[in-house]
């Protein structure tokens, strides 16, 4: 049986985990080490694998969300009356307003769980570049020829 979350519990998630990805910049004139550097790469790998996960829960919510508002629009076109076309779709829109916020809200997560998942992307590129800054000045620094 599969588990359907609500665009709540995703929205939470998203919250929860820019919390865990998001480290204290370095105070100014603070030197970056590569142990701080691989730490939070560390981290960021290990989280880029629940936001995958976090967005395929949304995705899902998102396509069951679609799928109910084309059901309850189709069965309203069915039952709904109304003197000219104006008035049944304003009857269908008014049948059908639980599934539209739900599905709006579908909608929302998902952007929000992908703009993590972007976030922790760029993080870790971000990352990857400091870490070959890094590396470079400590090579730098330590060959013999300069001194």
């Amino acid at each position: 049986m599969t588990v359907q979350h609500t665009a709540d519990e995703v929205e939470g998630w998203v919250a929860q985990m820019r919390k865990e990805i998001s480290f204290e910049p370095p105070a100014p004139g603070e030197i970056v080490t590569p142990d701080r550097i691989t730490y939070e790469l560390r981290v960021l790998d290990d989280k880029a694998g629940k936001t995958l996960w976090i967005v395929k829960q949304a995705d899902k919510l998102r396509q069951h969300a679609a799928e109910a508002l084309l059901k309850a629009r189709a069965h309203a076109r069915t039952t709904v009356e109304g003197k000219n076309q104006a008035d049944r779709d304003a009857a269908i829109d008014l049948a059908t307003e639980s599934e539209r916020v739900e599905h709006e809200a579908a909608q929302i997560a998902y952007r929000y769980a992908k703009g993590m998942a972007d976030l922790v992307d760029a993080r870790k590129s971000s990352l990857q570049t400091q870490a070959k800054l890094v590396l470079a000045t400590m090579q730098l620094a330590t060959d013999p020829r300069r001194h």
